[in-house]
């Protein structure tokens, strides 16, 4: 039952997925990499509307995102800006909005949308207004992110390693353990949990999410058919908008980075702002925007069937467990087939870094300070401990 329904869930996002992967090539090849720090490297309304904006096209997700933003702040940015780049750039990059789209719906995607929007303004707003003083330390004004083109460097083909090869080996191997835990959720976590607990729409259930995902690092592409799972589950959509504002934000590593980085006050505001707009979200989303909606669903020997759900099910008009591979096209089927490639490729990847010191071969270390991040990443914490294991 699970590896079907892994399969289905696979083949079904496959599309989107690899469309996303081709934007984010498209926009990291081609887009210049000083162009954050031109139209983020100052204070006011309009970096912050930049950061904002800036941050939903940027394809990269919590582990990129801290680094990079805190190497902006470095170049004199604003606090409040960067906390609005950070909080807009893991939930709204291109990969998460398309796989949103397949996997939760238009209504569902487009109520993500504008929440995300919304609160990465305010967040970004609140921290230039609580930190309007300045900073004790002095910006890196040589501090540059702009590394002179070598030949070929923005050629096709430099592209397609950087979409498929880095991007798509990370993301699609992180894909794939989403949809696995999705999977899981969904054939074992007891329904009478979900309906008790997350099915309510009650500020204790959306508390409840927040907590459950502060500890550990979530990344914003393999959240999507958790949440799905969730969903389908009898989830509120509240709680599934808090999951995707607040997971891939608020964990423990990256607030440490902040910490370290721009200080203990930045770091303790920003976790406390975005767990309240997250909140704030989750309950907008119930009781305003989806404030007539009724989950329906009946156990029929043994089998989950589900009448009726805010996001489409994409297994059959009974049961969230029957699979039908008749009814896929030959583009799903082509998109599986690069996204199988692709995933292998990540998983051999996942090894390597095991292995291999990933901060030689990390994707985002030309827009880090003499290529080297701010802070240790959960890939380069993993790589520390098994070394320290295996001595």
């Amino acid at each position: 039952m699970v590896l079907p329904m892994i399969a289905k869930m696979f083949i079904s996002a496959a599309p989107y997925v690899v469309l996303g992967f081709i934007i984010a090539g498209v926009l990291h090849q081609w887009v210049p990499r000083d162009l954050l720090r031109r139209h983020l490297g100052g204070r006011g309304g309009l970096p912050l509307l930049k950061g904002v904006g800036i941050g939903s096209f940027l394809p990269i997700c919590s582990c990129g995102t801290i680094p990079l933003g805190i190497g902006l702040y470095r170049c004199g940015a604003g606090i409040g800006t960067i906390l609005a780049f950070m909080t807009s750039s893991p939930i709204l990059s291109p990969v998460v909005v398309l796989v949103s789209f397949k996997l939760l719906g238009l209504k569902m995607t487009a109520t993500l949308l504008g929440t995300a929007l919304v609160g990465s303004f305010v967040i970004g707003w609140m921290g230039n207004r609580f930190f309007s003083k300045g900073r004790k330390d002095k910006p890196d004004e040589q501090l540059q992110y702009e590394r002179a083109p070598k030949k070929g460097e923005r050629s096709f083909g430099q592209w397609f390693r950087w979409t498929f090869g880095d991007l798509g080996a990370s993301v699609g191997f992180e894909l794939v353990l989403g949809l696995t835990v999705a999977t899981l959720v969904m054939a074992f976590l007891p329904l009478e949990f979900i309906s008790e607990w997350l099915g309510s729409g009650r500020i204790i259930s959306l508390v409840l999410i927040v907590l459950l995902s502060l500890p550990v690092y979530t990344c914003s592409v393999p959240s999507v058919p958790i949440v799905q799972s969730l969903l389908l589950l009898g989830v509120s959509p509240g709680a599934a908008v808090v999951y995707l504002m607040a997971g891939p934000a608020t964990n423990m590593g990256e607030l440490n980075a902040i910490r370290a980085n721009m200080g203990k006050k930045v770091a303790g505001f920003y976790g406390l702002a975005l767990i309240v707009v997250a909140l704030s979200a989750g309950l907008v989303t119930d009781y305003f925007i989806f404030s007539d909606y009724r989950y329906l669903a009946d156990q029929v020997d043994g089998t989950l069937v589900v009448q009726q759900c805010c996001i489409p099910v994409l297994y059959n008009q009974t049961s969230i467990y029957a699979v039908d591979f008749t009814s896929v096209s030959w583009v799903e089927w082509i998109s599986t087939a690069i996204l199988a490639v692709v995933v292998a490729y990540g998983f051999f990847k996942e090894l390597r870094a095991f292995f291999v010191n990933p901060c030689k071969v990390c994707r985002w270390r030309e827009y880090a300070e003499e290529k080297k991040c701010a802070q240790k990443c959960h890939v380069r914490r993993k790589h520390d401990l098994f070394r320290k294991l295996t001595r």
